[in-house]
């Protein structure tokens, strides 16, 4: 398969993540589960803008590991603050005053 057709599917795969992601976050009662699945399409959706895009797999090491902390901490980041968002909210409450 030559690069454009990697590319182009891609793209591709992008626009059905993007437009899969939105209907499971439109969803009235979004549970936990619901946002473990947001932050799982958000996870493949930025490693694949960093593999085919970025070409971040020619990138030097550092900046490789840099960018894939990044693509999984954000998720991380998104599930943590829906499991413990209160929490959260009470302690930069905190930190601010």
């Amino acid at each position: 398969m030559n690069e454009t057709r990697k590319l182009d599917l891609a793209w591709l795969s992008l626009v059905l993540l993007s437009v899969g992601g939105a209907a499971l976050g439109g969803q009235p009662d979004a549970g936990f589960m619901i946002t473990v699945l947001v932050a799982l399409v958000m996870g493949i959706k930025v490693r694949i803008v960093c593999d085919r895009f970025l070409e971040l797999p020619t990138a030097t090491r550092r900046i490789r590991q840099l960018m894939y902390a990044f693509c999984y901490g954000m998720p991380i980041l998104v599930i943590l603050t829906s499991a413990f968002g209160d929490t959260l909210a009470q302690l930069t409450a905190k930190l601010i005053i």
